[in-house]
């Protein structure tokens, strides 16, 4: 059997590579519009190392998970025509290659059929009725409810929803959710709160992620000094053990 503390030390290296991993794919996505910050589930490195001291089970540090950050970002105002952000809880729907997806990157546009798309990935937004199409050339407004005027007459309105449990939506890239199962319920946002005009930016600060980088150096240092002290004090014991030549 193994030493459980060089174990639990090595665990612990590889849970802060992996948080360190995810807070730069934060800092690399901060200015992506809508984009959610996301951290790694770990179980507690101190309390597994002093239950390996005290001569107790212990199970292994180790990533259990991830979550996503659903605080809104700040809204910038852009002036576009076909840019909305929601001022509250929700998401848009679009269509993608796996079915239906979320979003609160709110840059629409489009294309040469009237087709309403994302401009990140020009996947279709879904309204109420179904895929959103207007008539080429038209003037296109979107109401503070999400109704879609085209030459001032309603014709659909963005379907905005939520999940029915918080943490129920599994990040695609950061800016666009899917549900995680089958068993997850996502609920009609009855009257949300559009806002034409106005973009919502990441929730990522960077200044934050980079405190949180300088923690998590300090403890992965802490704990190659631990391995290494701890693989000194092993190689000791065995020269004591040794017989006399």
């Amino acid at each position: 059997m193994g030493d459980r503390i060089l174990e639990i030390g090595e665990a612990g290296l590889e849970t802060s590579d992996q948080k360190v991993r995810k807070l730069m794919d934060n800092m690399v996505n901060a200015e992506v519009p809508g984009y959610k910050k996301s951290d790694a589930i770990v179980r507690s490195f101190p309390l597994e190392l002093a239950a390996a001291t005290d001569k107790l089970s212990a199970m292994k540090p180790e990533v259990t998970g991830s979550y996503s950050n659903d605080e809104q970002g700040a809204l910038i105002k852009t002036d576009g025509k076909l840019d909305v952000a929601l001022g509250g809880e929700g998401y848009f729907v679009i269509n993608g290659p796996w079915g239906e997806g979320y979003t609160r990157d709110g840059r629409f546009r489009l294309d040469k059929e009237g087709r309403l798309l994302t401009v990140a990935g020009n996947l279709p937004v879904l309204g109420e009725s179904g895929q959103i199409v207007v008539t080429p050339g038209s003037m296109v407004e979107i109401g503070p409810t999400g109704d879609i005027k085209v030459d001032g007459e309603i014709i659909d309105r963005l379907q905005v929803v939520k999940p029915e449990l918080p943490q129920m939506l599994e990040s695609l890239n950061g800016s666009i959710f899917k549900k995680k199962d089958n068993q997850t319920v996502l609920l009609e946002v009855n009257q949300p709160r559009v806002i034409q005009g106005f973009i919502e930016t990441s929730n990522v600060n960077i200044v934050d992620q980079m405190m949180e980088l300088i923690y998590l150096e300090r403890i992965y240092n802490i704990g190659t000094k631990m391995i290494q002290t701890r693989d000194a004090n092993l190689a000791r014991a065995m020269e004591l053990g040794r017989p006399n030549q």
